[in-house]
């Protein structure tokens, strides 16, 4: 998700104690590697997809035992009053980082993860665009994922995040604006209430079955405008491939028109996607140097068919 600033620190305040104690008792088996492989870097899933041990992105979000078994997580979460989809304990052991990168799926298009450090020091720093930020235990932290984005954990102790992922409301994202915009605000301390049991509301839909014409042709305009501004990509590819983008969502247009979101158009959509999965010359993104085809099968060509879905979309 983009923001207006690379870091947005939200007015509330964790209990550290009870959320140290809470992640004491969790399955030391269960911390499962980064899908990524990335060195040192671990979690737990909290909400995933049936609630069961795994890191993806698309279809019913559920609690895992984990979450189940810790009534202040449930209540973290609960306490923002949003929808939430994958939400982990993330830890990052001492000595490792997460190498800088930048978030272009679909999923992080329109979604923000919202940081609650747990276990850290001052030794952890999060870089994000030409900011940096060191996030005490027990505040609340968003980042602009969009931006070149990495962490480094120079500490000799592994530093571990409750990060849970929201699409926000109009409340959410009336308060970050105003944070953005100076507007003052007293930190509220949510303390843990061990006689209150709450649920968080969970993702359901969270990927289409057949990307709708509308939301396909948003999605590629704006990554085509992201293309042109960039004024040191070569003019000649940049055609090529805005044609091929226009071409691609032109077509799903058509095809739509005859099937919708039926299996019958299924292999049709298949058809254009394979079509446009073809190399070409490397050219960026003016917001974040991605490279843009890369963006185009992350974030549109990834998410536009999800036969998968299809259950829960006939319930």
């Amino acid at each position: 998700m983009r923001l207006a600033s690379e870091f947005v620190k939200l007015p509330f305040r964790f209990d550290v104690d009870q959320l140290a104690k809470e992640l004491s008792v969790v399955n030391k088996n269960d911390w499962i590697p980064h899908p990524g492989a990335l060195a040192g870097n671990f979690s737990i899933p909290l909400i995933s997809l049936n609630g069961e041990v795994n890191d993806l992105f698309n279809g019913e979000m559920k609690p895992t035992p984990t979450l189940l078994q810790s009534p202040y997580f449930r209540q973290v979460i609960a306490s923002f009053d949003e929808v939430f989809g994958r939400s982990r304990l993330m830890r990052l052991d001492g000595g490792h980082d997460i190498p800088i990168h930048t978030d272009v799926n679909y999923h992080w298009f329109d979604r923000v993860r919202i940081h609650i450090p747990i276990v850290t020091n001052p030794d952890v720093t999060f870089f994000c665009g030409d900011e940096r930020c060191q996030m005490k235990a027990g505040e609340v932290w968003l980042l602009d994922t969009w931006k070149a984005h990495r962490v480094i954990n120079e500490s000799s102790e592994s530093r571990v995040h409750l990060v849970a992922d929201t699409v926000g409301s109009s409340v959410f994202w009336q308060r970050v604006a105003d944070i953005v915009a100076g507007k003052k605000m007293d930190e509220k301390f949510i303390a843990f209430d061990p006689g209150l049991e709450v649920e968080p509301v969970y993702e359901k839909y969270n990927a289409p079955l057949v990307m709708m014409p509308g939301e396909l042709d948003s999605l590629c305009l704006d990554l085509i405008a992201d293309i042109v501004a960039n004024e040191t990509n070569d003019p000649e590819v940049v055609n090529q491939f805005v044609n091929t983008i226009n071409e691609f969502r032109w077509d799903w247009r058509r095809v739509w028109a005859q099937f919708g979101p039926t299996k019958q158009g299924w292999p049709e959509y298949g058809r254009l996607i394979n079509r446009v999965q073809r190399p070409v010359k490397p050219i960026y993104l003016a917001s974040n140097n991605s490279r843009a085809f890369i963006a185009f099968q992350a974030r549109i060509l990834g998410a536009a068919l999800n036969e998968n879905l299809l259950p829960a979309f006939t319930d």
